[in-house]
């Protein structure tokens, strides 16, 4: 109770700072990278204390790590799936556009730019890279006069709407 009291408290403090030096958090994507960094400085102040031998240090920051994974899991992200079927569509589209991603660097970029499926999104980035490589290494060789007659509109509308194009052309 006592290790719950304090991480509040502290995070508390990080909003009140936040707030005073810019707008503050706005989203869940925002309070979510917060108790992040807040586990990550926990889990760093951890080890430096099992390295100095200070058993009771390390209890009290595993006890604040775990109270803030515990806030980290209340915020919704994206599920697997749901990130799989959104990198799907963007290669679907990109192809049907006569592009392959792995000759445009700006592909991936669009998923986390204003407009992309995962703006403002709490999303495991890690896992995103790791489906985006494996998506591309497994497409079929690539035809650059393929047109799939399936079209993406979101991905069109977004090339309309926003001043960098997702693909030229």
């Amino acid at each position: 109770m006592h290790s719950r009291l304090n991480v509040l408290r502290g995070i508390l403090s990080e909003v009140t700072v936040l707030e005073k030096r810019s707008e503050g958090i706005q989203t869940l994507k925002q309070l979510h990278t917060l108790l992040s960094k807040r586990r990550n400085a926990c889990e760093k102040a951890a080890t430096e204390f099992q390295g100095a031998g200070r058993d009771d240090l390390v209890g009290k920051e595993n006890e604040q790590i775990g109270v803030l994974q515990a806030y980290m899991e209340e915020c919704p992200g994206l599920s697997t799936d749901t990130i799989t079927a959104e990198i799907k569509d963007l290669l679907r589209w990109m192809q049907s556009k006569g592009s392959h991603p792995k000759s445009d660097k700006k592909a991936m970029k669009y998923l986390y730019e204003k407009g992309g499926p995962f703006h403002g999104e709490i999303v495991d980035d890690a896992f995103v890279k790791e489906t985006w490589k494996r998506l591309i290494r497994d497409l079929p060789p690539w035809d650059p006069s393929l047109r799939l007659k399936e079209r993406h509109d979101r991905y069109d509308n977004w090339n309309k709407h926003n001043d960098r194009p997702l693909l030229a052309g």
